[in-house]
């Protein structure tokens, strides 16, 4: 048995009228068209993107243009500036890569150690 709330005739007769006025409403409006309503607008996600990559490379071509503007240097003293900084970064990185790349052997050996340090009281025991 399910619970369906409480049984009043007033609420069932309410209930009938609305349904009642449903029905007619149903039927008068079946027989008139009735107006469609106006179809959502589709934005194209292309659009969006072309538009955003035209902006990114809008922007990036008034930024270079006014760097070159406000530079405070020739341009034969920009590019060796540059490079030199390039190579200087390149060189750091460099070191720093094979520096992480030392610190992960050291740090796979004290890992290998230790599980070794871990099984040898178990295997004498086991003997």
């Amino acid at each position: 048995m399910s619970y369906a709330g409480p049984a009043s005739r007033g609420k069932r007769a309410d209930d009938t009228r609305l349904v009642a006025l449903r029905a007619s409403s149903d039927a008068v409006s079946a027989s008139t068209p009735r107006p469609r309503p106006p179809a959502p607008r589709r934005t194209s996600d292309h659009g969006r993107t072309v538009a955003f990559a035209l902006g990114i490379g809008v922007g990036m071509a008034v930024g270079a243009g006014v760097a070159l503007l406000l530079a405070p240097q020739s341009g034969a003293a920009a590019r060796r500036t540059i490079a030199r900084k390039g190579k200087r970064i390149r060189k750091r990185s460099h070191d720093a890569w094979d520096d992480l790349r030392d610190e992960l052997r050291d740090a796979v050996r004290r890992r290998r150690l230790a599980r070794q340090c871990r099984k040898l009281p178990d295997q004498r025991d086991a003997s």
